[in-house]
């Protein structure tokens, strides 16, 4: 016994007939509708199979019921036409079989029979068929009721599909929604969330009141009664508290019409749960379980306000952890956060109910100490804060004697506002910091003037190379071996507009801070990049100049990049530029500053090592870097006459250097002696004092006249008597 798939589309409407173009629309073939023919015989599945081609079908042919349900299960035919009379398996038992395929149950079952009788017509609806017509029949009807029956299955599984999405959207949604009618009686379920609470099949047909705690119930029939009123969307929020849990939901009741509404129910538990927490962060520290620097603020504006009205004083006291770094480095973060909360519970236990512990940066702590007589009790109350570090603290094991820096503000004395208050005891904690460890220090209007000036002087960096108020002033260097001026330090120097000359120690470290130190160093560079260019013109050659660099240019900027730029502008060779590293520097920052340096080393730029001795000192650390010239620091020059271990310190530092091929500069040469010194072992350059001062570089063109024409012949063959003059 076989299935075969007939001739398939032989043309539409050849013998007139219903247009089927229509139906294969939204069908599950792509071209003309799919019929199965299952008929034992073979003469009338021949003439099914033509009439139906005809009008432009597919047709496949299956001759017992056996055969057609497998063919239906491989073929998945639009519509089975079937013979109910067969000898393997009737058609009632493949009708059967058919609905139990997957997907069976949707497709149109025609149960063809010769039988016309009731209980025929019964078997069949009972076996699942959708249609049956009774054998003869006129082929033209037979087309017609097929191509009616597909475009009522079409319909039928569009309707399913509709359905199966609007069932998998609710089941998507979190929400519980029932109807529910004008008096609050829940009617029936629409979409029940996994966590409903309620089992609505249990309350159908029960009020509100029944369900629902009583005053949720109230809420829900008043917000009903407006919905249905009014038509507007009506939400509300209410509470289902068991022994186990308290729930929190979110509804909104929805008029439908004709008295009936719709409760949508959403459990937002768990969002108020979130809101919960992200409120405790809002106002707490998460780490300590501290108030966080909002709440200290606000507590502190309400306490302020009390002060007040009772004219009382208030202390803001702010606490910057000593070492806390070295803590992290060291132990570990996970160390750090215990010392944090070790010093926030020592905090908490040494004040009183009303005062505020609260952690307001990293390691950062803010007390607010009210309801003090006046100024002196609140330095008393301030000062037992700082006993708590007194003793040690152990984590992990550990014995840790941690300090703080403590600075104190006192309303009304030092200001009336949170901002003025919390900022001058910021003043005064960093006074008392830079002093050293475990300083307490009260703040002052002497402090508030230093600040100020502070502050004035940042916004004159700004801008100051654009106005051209940095000058560049040169000390030369000597060669110790003839006495010629072989170059020069190009020292930058601030003249504000009607103010005195700045010295680099007054404003450079506030440069560094600020960020002003890259453009301030891009000018200096430029201009003595030119200026060494000009007196090499001159006739002044070999020069070289030298420029002290900052480490914060060897951070996120191209430092090699801008020299190389300086040296093409002025075309100066690279060989008469010399870079100025200090040892701290080097060691801080050594992979961007041996990059840099590599990079200035290709450019044939000179690279020196400043302050050399007073750092590391290290052979390993030096022999990594392309260095050219080590310059002693002036702190082993100042004694060198009367001081045996500064003079075996030079001694080294000098072999040394020249066992790796460097040059050596001595730093504030300042007397004969000295200098004799120095020429005795072997120093090659020397700079100071006992030859100039940084000057102009007017005077210092001066100075390379004068000792070109003299100081050579001077220096081979007397020590001059006035080791202060300048070079004649």
């Amino acid at each position: 016994m076989n299935a075969r798939i007939e001739r398939g589309k032989r043309g539409f409407l050849e013998n007139g007939g219903p247009d089927i173009s229509l139906l294969s629309k939204g069908l599950s073939t792509k071209t003309a509708p799919l019929i199965l023919v299952v008929d034992d015989d073979d003469v009338f599945r021949m003439l099914a199979s033509e009439c139906l081609a005809n009008h432009g079908f597919r047709v496949a042919e299956a001759d017992d019921g056996a055969t057609g349900v497998a063919a239906f299960e491989r073929l998945r035919p639009d519509l089975v036409l079937l013979d109910v009379v067969m000898t393997e398996m009737d058609g009632f038992a493949a009708c059967a079989a058919i609905r139990k395929v997957r997907g069976g149950e949707q497709v149109p079952v025609v149960v063809m029979t010769g039988l016309n009788d009731v209980a025929s017509i019964h078997g069949a609806y009972q076996a699942g068929a959708t249609d049956f017509i009774t054998k003869p029949f006129n082929w033209v009807v037979l087309v017609y009721r097929i191509s009616y029956l597909l475009r009522a299955s079409m319909a039928f599984q569009d309707l399913f599909r509709s359905e199966e999405k609007t069932r998998t959207l609710l089941k998507a949604i979190p929400d519980l929604i029932f109807r529910i009618d004008r008096e609050g009686t829940l009617l029936d379920l629409v979409s029940a969330s996994e966590h409903s609470h309620a089992l609505i099949g249990e309350y159908r047909g029960r009020k509100l009141a029944e369900v629902f705690p009583e005053d949720a119930a109230e809420n829900a029939v008043r917000h009903n009664a407006l919905a249905l009123k009014t038509g507007e969307i009506q939400g509300f929020e209410y509470v289902l508290a068991t022994d186990k849990e308290v729930r929190f939901f979110e509804a909104r009741i929805v008029a439908m019409g004709e008295g009936e509404s719709l409760f949508i129910a959403r459990d937002i538990t768990e969002r108020k749960k979130t809101e919960k927490r992200l409120s405790f962060l809002a106002y707490q520290d998460s780490l300590t379980g501290l108030p966080n620097r909002a709440s200290f603020n606000e507590r502190l504006t309400r306490d302020l306000a009390r002060a007040r009205r009772k004219d009382e004083a208030v202390g803001v006291v702010l606490i910057d952890l000593d070492r806390f770094k070295e803590v992290n480095d060291t132990l570990g973060h996970d160390a750090g956060d215990l010392l944090l909360q070790a010093v926030a519970e020592r905090l908490s236990s040494c004040v009183r109910e009303t005062d505020t512990v609260a952690r307001t940066s990293g390691d950062e702590f803010s007390v607010i100490l009210p309801d003090h007589a006046d100024e002196f009790s609140a330095v008393s109350a301030a000062r037992r804060v700082q006993e708590v570090f007194a003793s040690p603290f152990f984590i992990d094991g550990q014995e840790l004697n941690i300090t703080g820096a403590l600075g104190l503000s006192v309303f009304p004395f030092n200001g009336d506002t949170v901002e003025t208050l919390v900022k001058h005891a910021d003043i005064a904690m960093s006074r008392g910091k830079a002093r050293g460890k475990d300083a307490f220090q009260v703040f002052s209007e002497e402090m508030s003037v230093a600040i100020a000036q502070r502050i004035e002087m940042e916004k004159g960096l700004r801008g100051a190379s654009e106005r051209k108020e940095f000058v560049v002033h040169y000390q030369p260097l000597i060669d110790l071996r003839t006495g010629r001026i072989t170059g020069a330090e190009a020292l930058v120097r601030w003249l504000r507009p009607g103010q005195a000359l700045l010295m680099p120690m007054e404003f450079i470290p506030l440069a560094e801070e600020t960020g002003a130190i890259v453009p301030m160093s891009e000018w200096v560079i430029d201009t003595a990049c030119a200026q060494a260019k000009i007196w090499q013109s001159e006739g002044h050659s070999p020069f070289r100049v030298s420029v002290n660099v900052s480490g914060r240019l060897f951070q996120q900027y191209d430092l090699a990049k801008t020299i190389g730029r300086a040296l093409r502008d002025t075309k100066l060779d690279p060989g008469s530029f010399e870079v100025e590293i200090t040892e701290t520097i080097a060691m801080e920052n050594m992979e961007n500053v041996l990059e840099t340096l590599l990079d200035l080393n290709r450019l044939s730029a000179k690279v020196s090592m400043d302050d050399f001795g007073t750092g590391y000192s290290s052979l390993a650390y030096l022999r990594k870097f392309p260095i050219h010239l080590l310059k002693i620091d002036q702190a082993f020059i100042k004694d060198l006459i009367e001081n045996p271990e500064d003079q075996a310190i030079v001694k080294t530092i000098i072999a040394m250097a020249h066992t790796l091929k460097m040059e050596v500069i001595a730093e504030g040469v300042e007397t004969a002696g000295q200098l004799g010194f120095l020429k005795n072992q072997g120093c090659d350059m020397g700079q100071g004092y006992f030859f100039s001062k940084p000057v102009p570089a007017e005077d210092f063109g001066a100075l390379l006249s004068r000792n070109r024409e003299r100081l050579s012949r001077a220096m081979t063959k007397t020590v001059r008597t006035n080791p202060r003059d300048p070079i004649k």
